[in-house]
C-alpha cells in the first residue's frame, strides 16, 4: 500500500513518478521503522507523500497486530481469541487481565508521549528557528513520531546535524528514542512500581526482564558514549566547544540503538567507532519496543549462558532467577540467524555492487557495505552515505534485510518450519558424543 501511494504523482515534488524500487525501499524503511533513504524525505516528497511515510512509521512502530486490533475495536468488532493471545504475546505481558485495557494503554500512552514531544519540538522550531506555526507544528509532529518509533526519518537533508548544539531538540528526541526503544513492558512495569511505599507487598516489584533491559541499555549507552568522546574529540568533533562535543557524543550514543538520527557525520567516524556502532546496531533495542536488532535481553542471556558454561552451572541464573532453557535456546537461535542474515546480505551486496560507490569513509568499501547491512538488519537507518548510490538490485537486497530484521529471523524460521507437517509422534533418539570448541 505504501509503495503504491508513494509511486503516485501527488506524492513527489518532481514531475512524474518515483521509481517503483525507490518507492518500495522507502515504504519498507518507513514501515519497518528503519530510516535508510534513497531520496531526501524533506525535499523529494510533497506533504501528501510525507503524510504517507509518517503513517507507515506510526503503524510500524506500534505494530501491525496492535493497530489492526485497535481498528477492530473502533469498528465495534470483536477480535478472536487467537488475535488476543497474539497481541498479549507481542507486548510481552502475559499477566494482563484484559487485552482491551492493554491495547488502550499502549495506544494512549504512545499518543500522549508523541504529543508531548511534538509540542516541545514545535515550540522550539517556531521560537528558536523562526518557522511559521503551521510548519513548526508539522515538523514537530513528524520528528516526534519518527523519534518515538525509532524510525530515524528527518525532514532535513543532514538529519539533525544543524541542531547538534540545541539541547531542546536533541534532548527531546533522545528521550523519545530511549522511551520507545526500552519497550512497553518495561515502561508499564516501572510506572506501576510504587517505590514510595514501605510495604513491599503493596509496592510491587521490578521484573527480571525490566532489570535486564534497563541495565543493558545503560551499559550500551555508556559503552558508545565514552569511545565517541575519546576517539572523536579531535577528529569528527574537532573545532567544537567542549559542551557541544559532549552533547553531540551523547546523542550519537543514543541513536545507534535503532534510531538512525545523527548529529555527527557517520562517514567521518574512526574505524574503531564504526565497528562499535555496528555492534550497537546489531544488539539494538529492548524486546517489545519500537526498535530492532537481536535485542538487549537476548544479548544478556547469551552472556549469562557463557558464564554458566564456564562456571559449570546446569542452569542460566541472572539476579538469583533461573532463565528457562527454552528462552536460552531462543536467544541463541535469534543471534545465529541474525548473524547469518547479515552475512548473507553483505555477501549479496558485494556481488552486485561496484566498489566505485564507496564514499571514502575510514572504514573503506568493505566497512561501508557491512555497516549498511547491519544498519538495515537492526532497522537503524545510519549510513556512511552509500544508500542513494546502491543499484536497484542492491536496494532490493537491503529492503529484504530490513523486512526480515523487523519481522525477526526467528519468527521467519518458525513460520517456514511450521509449514511442513509435524511428525506423528514425538521420538527421542539415542544420544551420541559430538566434540565442539
Amino acid at each position: 500500500m505504501g509503495t503504491i501511494l508513494l509511486i503516485l504523482p501527488f506524492s513527489t515534488v518532481q514531475p512524474g513518478c518515483l521509481h517503483p524500487v525507490d518507492a518500495l525501499f522507502t515504504a519498507a524503511s518507513a514501515t519497518c521503522v528503519t530510516g535508510l533513504i534513497v531520496v531526501d524525505t524533506g525535499t523529494a516528497f510533497t506533504p501528501v507523500g510525507k503524510t504517507v511515510i509518517l503513517l507507515l512509521i506510526q503503524l510500524g512502530g506500534l505494530g501491525i497486530m496492535t493497530m489492526s486490533t485497535f481498528f477492530l475495536v473502533l469498528l465495534g468488532k470483536r477480535p478472536t481469541i487467537h488475535d488476543r493471545l497474539i497481541l498479549l504475546n507481542t507486548m510481552g505481558n502475559a499477566r494482563v487481565r484484559s487485552w482491551k485495557s492493554l491495547l488502550k494503554t499502549v495506544v494512549l500512552t504512545t499518543l500522549l508521549l508523541e504529543s508531548c514531544g511534538a509540542a516541545i519540538l514545535a515550540w522550539r522550531f517556531h521560537h528558536g528557528y523562526g518557522l511559521v506555526p503551521g510548519k513548526a507544528l508539522a515538523y514537530g509532529v513528524f520528528h516526534s513520531i519518527s523519534a518515538f518509533c525509532n524510525a530515524g526519518f528527518a525532514l532535513f537533508p543532514d538529519s539533525l546535524m544543524g541542531f547538534g548544539s540545541d539541547p531542546w531538540i536533541t534532548g527531546t528526541i533522545a528521550v523519545l528514542i530511549l522511551i520507545g526503544g526500552i519497550g512497553f513492558l518495561v515502561l508499564f512495569n516501572l510506572i506501576q512500581y510504587r517505590f514510595w511505599r514501605r510495604d513491599r507487598t503493596r509496592r510491587g516489584r521490578i521484573h527480571l526482564h525490566s532489570k535486564l533491559a534497563v541495565l543493558m541499555s545503560l551499559i550500551l549507552l555508556l559503552g558508545m558514549f565514552f569511545p565517541l568522546i575519546v576517539g572523536e574529540w579531535n577528529h569528527a568533533l574537532k573545532g567544537m566547544e567542549a559542551g557541544e562535543k559532549v552533547e553531540r557524543a551523547f546523542f550519537q550514543a543514543v541513536t545507534p540503538r535503532t534510531a538512525g538520527f545523527n548529529t555527527i557525520d557517520v562517514d567521518r567516524l574512526s574505524p574503531t567507532n564504526l565497528w562499535i556502532t555496528m555492534f550497537m546496531m546489531f544488539v539494538g533495542a529492548s524486546p517489545c519496543g519500537t526498535g530492532g536488532g537481536i535485542k538487549t535481553v537476548t544479548f544478556v542471556i547469551l552472556l549469562a549462558s557463557v558464564i554458566a558454561l564456564v562456571t559449570q552451572r546446569k542452569n542460566v541464573v541472572i539476579f538469583k532467577r533461573t532463565v528457562p532453557n527454552k528462552t536460552v535456546l531462543e536467544a541463541l537461535s535469534i543471534s545465529v540467524l541474525a548473524f547469518l542474515l547479515v552475512f548473507a546480505g553483505s555477501v549479496l551486496l558485494f556481488c552486485v555492487e561496484d566498489p566505485a560507490i564507496s564514499v571514502g569513509s575510514p572504514g573503506g568499501y568493505f566497512g561501508e557495505i557491512l555497516f549498511e547491512t547491519v544498519s538495515a538488519f537492526g532497522t537503524v537507518g545510519l549510513s556512511t552515505g552509500i544508500t542513494p548510490h546502491l543499484s536497484y538490485l542492491g536496494k532490493l537486497i537491503i529492503a529484504t534485510v530490513i523486512f526480515m530484521g523487523r519481522v525477526g529471523p526467528l519468527a521467519i524460521a518458525l513460520a517456514i518450519g511450521r509449514a511442513s507437517p509435524p511428525p506423528l509422534a514425538q521420538v527421542k533418539y539415542p544420544e551420541d558424543l559430538v566434540v565442539v570448541g
